[in-house]
C-alpha cells in the first residue's frame, strides 16, 4: 500500500473535509522564468467545524 492511499484512507476515516485555498491554485513557486508550481498546503477540518463556523477561509 502506498503512503498516499493510506493518507486518503485516514482522511476518509476520520471524515475530514478539504478546506479550499481561496485566491490561489498553489502554495509554491520554485520562482524561475518557466516556474515549477506545486500545491504543498492542504488544510482539513471536520463537520462539526464548518457547521460552527460556515465562514472558515483558508487564504494565502
Amino acid at each position: 500500500m502506498n503512503d498516499i492511499f493510506i493518507f486518503n484512507e485516514i482522511i476518509a476515516h476520520l471524515g475530514l473535509l478539504e478546506l479550499p485555498l481561496k485566491g490561489r491554485s498553489y502554495t509554491w513557486s520554485n520562482m524561475q522564468d518557466n516556474p515549477l508550481l506545486e500545491r504543498l498546503d492542504w488544510f482539513f477540518t471536520s463537520a462539526d467545524w464548518i457547521t460552527s463556523n460556515p465562514m472558515t477561509e483558508v487564504l494565502p
